[in-house]
């Protein structure tokens, strides 16, 4: 997977790939400046966290390496409190100043050196997040208007006899019926359309 962007008005490319089940390649090439290579090992062995909100608890073990040197190596919880990764040294001390700056931020640290920052690089490490577009209510919906409009347009008179056979023997539409039909099919067919398109691009 590769990722494109500016940084600082330079472009940057990303590249991802698994060498292992337990091994992710994060390559970051900013034009003008060079590249990096970091290689993320996870998760190893788990280490006991010594303090914070999982005092006493296990969890995974990771190093990442820049260019085959150690860039960090010790505990990782990707779902720490409040939902905000938690990182430990290999003393299983909590990293709490990277936790309280994800809080106030509200979203995961990104700095804007991605060449140092262990944080970005497990997060392109892990891969985007994904979401499924679409709404199947909706969709079926328009599966529904579309079976209308299709007997509508199948059995053009029905409708107008069934609507009008109490009251008339034998009744015939007139030239502005079928004419305005005809063009309330187009219509129709066109919002349906939309509808369809809308179904499939929708977020949940």
């Amino acid at each position: 997977m590769t990722y494109t962007g500016k940084l600082r008005g330079e472009k940057v490319t990303i590249s991802v790939w698994t060498e292992d089940a337990d091994v992710t390649v994060v390559t970051c090439e900013t034009e003008g400046w060079g590249s990096n290579v970091y290689r993320v090992e996870y998760p190893l062995d788990p280490i006991r966290a010594a303090d914070g909100f999982q005092k006493g608890e296990m969890v995974d073990g990771i190093r990442i390496l820049k260019d085959g040197k150690v860039l960090f190596e010790g505990g990782y919880d990707p779902e720490g409190p409040m939902d905000v990764a938690a990182w430990y040294d290999l003393d299983g001390r909590w990293e709490s100043e990277s936790f309280y700056a994800s809080v106030s931020t509200g979203s995961a640290v990104q700095s804007d050196s991605l060449a140092q920052d262990k944080r970005n690089v497990m997060y392109f490490a892990s891969g985007p997040e994904l979401t499924a577009r679409g709404s199947w209510m909706l969709y079926f919906v328009m599966v529904f208007f579309s079976g209308l409009l299709a007997l509508d347009a199948a059995f053009p008179l029905t409708l107008f006899r069934l609507r009008y056979c109490c009251d008339v023997r034998n009744p015939e539409p007139s030239d502005f019926y079928l004419i305005t039909q005809r063009i309330g099919w187009v219509v129709c067919f066109v919002l349906i359309l939309f509808g369809y398109i809308w179904a499939l691009r929708s977020l949940p």
